[in-house]
């Protein structure tokens, strides 16, 4: 039998674009699960509901130019430092202090994107 576990979507904003998240569960141990490219946040939705149900505050979030996110038309928002940006804003906005990152494909680069910014 599955656990049920709250489900939150929130937004904020960084150099005047949207970008879009879901967080599931709650607490102090925070996990960011970041989506393949051209593939939205909801890609991990199956994942984070199992790890949220293990006790940790579980977040996904569309990266510019992906599922609800905003789509900017200047290409300098889709990077792997913007991208890694954009993740250390939401951790910000969040008020998470550490976070375990991770992700598939383009989501694993930015992980190492976000290691490299902010260790």
């Amino acid at each position: 039998m599955a656990t049920l576990v709250s489900e939150r979507v929130g937004q904020f904003f960084l150099d005047g674009y949207r970008l879009e998240y879901t967080e599931y569960g709650s607490g102090g141990q925070w996990v960011i699960l970041l989506h393949g490219q051209l593939m939205p946040r909801r890609m991990h939705q199956p994942l984070a509901r199992v790890i949220a149900a293990g006790g940790y505050h579980v977040v996904t979030l569309d990266l510019l130019g992906h599922g609800r996110s905003d789509r900017p038309l200047d290409t300098k928002g889709y990077s792997m430092t913007a991208f890694g940006e954009q993740v250390v804003a939401l951790m910000d906005h969040l008020g998470a202090e550490q976070a375990v990152v991770g992700g598939t494909s383009l989501g694993a680069n930015v992980s190492l994107e976000v290691a490299d910014a902010a260790p």
